[in-house]
Parts: structure tokens; sequence; C-alpha cells
């Protein structure tokens, strides 16, 4: 099981690194951009219906209100569901369907500690490697925050964290599916792409965005806990809880799925 483990981090490691790189260089191009985009708030919120009340409170006078609501749009309703949903499905693909083009897979599976530790092994790894990124860069927002003079609540921070890692958790999960399921990464990588694309145009459309799995995890939940308005625990109970609860109901069919494949 170690030596699965290994091997996994091994394979993921450069790109966990490329990852992590990448969420921390968009906290600080947001605090960089910050006194550019608050004027124009108010106007992007005009142009975009769906998404007005996000930019009416990034303009709101009040400094430190306009900047948490900046922060929930720039970290977590952005970053992380654009940075985190595309580390899932980069990593995720290859889970199982990676042996399989490498010729492996059946020597994987022939080892004598089971189909369920060799996926959960795999698993585990890389849902370590996205999440750990997303809660440490978010928290470093509250002292980089402080170079241009404005306050973050590094408790928001980290109740956001943690329902954007659910939400990651949520495709990656679905992204293992499909890699048990799928001969090769292209095409898990081709089907988790345009789920992800339909997704974002329902998303978009205002009387059918609710159907839209963005919902789960866009302004409306990330707003009110970076402005104190809304408590983590309703958060949690109301949608990360569920989060959890899908993917590992998802992991569930994948190791499911796993058990009755061939090589």
């Amino acid at each position: 099981m170690r030596s699965i483990a290994a091997k996994t981090w091994q394979e993921a490691k450069v790109v966990t690194l490329l990852y992590t790189v990448l969420l921390e260089v968009n906290i600080l191009l947001a605090i960089w951009l910050w006194s550019d985009f608050k004027p124009e708030a108010a106007a992007f919120g005009r142009m975009i219906r769906p998404l007005r009340p996000m930019f009416d409170a990034i303009a709101n006078p009040n400094e430190e209100l306009a900047y948490n609501a900046y922060m929930a749009l720039q970290l977590f309703f952005k970053g992380t569901s654009i940075i985190g949903l595309a580390f899932a499905v980069l990593l995720g693909t290859g889970m199982i369907a990676r042996e399989r083009e490498n010729q492996t897979l059946e020597f994987l599976l022939g080892r004598p500690i089971g189909r369920s530790r060799v996926l959960f092994s795999k698993f585990a790894v890389i849902a370590v490697a996205m999440v750990l990124p997303i809660v440490l860069t978010s928290l470093s927002a509250a002292p980089l925050s402080r170079l241009i003079d404005v306050q973050l609540d590094w408790r928001r921070l980290l109740a956001c964290s943690v329902h954007a890692s659910a939400f990651a958790l949520l495709f990656l999960a679905a992204t293992a599916i499909g890699s048990v399921l799928c001969r090769n990464q292209v095409h898990v990588a081709a089907a988790a792409g345009a789920f992800i694309v339909l997704q974002v145009i329902l998303f978009f459309i205002q009387t059918i965005r609710a159907i839209s799995v963005f919902r789960l995890a866009d302004w409306d939940i990330y707003g009110p806990l970076m402005l104190g308005s809304g408590g983590f625990g309703q958060i949690f109970f109301d949608r990360t809880l569920w989060l959890l609860l899908a993917t590992l109901g998802l992991y569930v069919v994948a190791d499911r799925l796993l058990q009755r494949i061939s090589p």
C-alpha cells in the first residue's frame, strides 16, 4: 500500500507544486489588482446580471466589506473553483486509466492487498495533495492583505477553504469513476471537460442556473462567509456536508466498479 501511495505522489508532486504556485499567484494578483477592480465593480454588475449582487457588494463604500466580497470572488468562486477543478481532472483522470495505458493495471490489481486498498491509496494521496494547497494558500491571504492595509479574518478564510475543498473533492471522485471506466486518460478528460463547460453555461443562464452544479460553490455561499453574515455551521450542514456525502457516494461507486473490471 505504501509503495502505491509513494508512486502516486511521485507522479503527482510536480503538478501539485504547480497547482500550489497557481493558487498563490492568483491571491497575489487579486491583492495587486484590488484598487483597479473596485471602481469597475458596479459596471460589471450591470453587464452580468446573474452576478450583480456580488459586484454590488464589491462596490460597497465600506472598504473592509468590499474587500472581503472581492476576495470571496477571487480566491474561492473564481480561484479554487477553476484551478482546483483543473487539478482534480488532471490527476483524477490518470488514477486508473494511466495504469491501463502503461499496461501495468493487471500487475497492480493482482497485488494481494486488494483492489479497494489500491484505489484508496491513490485517491487519498491525490485528495490530500489537492486540499492542503487550497487551505494553506487561502490562509496566506490574511497576512498578505496587510500589505495594502486591509484585514481578513483567517477563520472566514478557513471556512471558505473547507467548502472549496469539499467541492473539489466531489469532482475528484466523479473523475475517479471515469478513470475506472475509460480505457485512456484523454476520454476521461474530454468527458469531464465537457461536463464542466456545460455546467458553466447553465450557471450563466438566469432562468436555469439553479440546476448548475456550480450553484453549490458560488458567491452566494462564499460571500456571506467572508462578509460574516453567514455562519459556517449553517453552511456546513446545508451544503458542505452534502458535498462530502456525495463525494463518498461517488467514491463507493468507483470502488465497486473497480471490483468488477478486468485488467
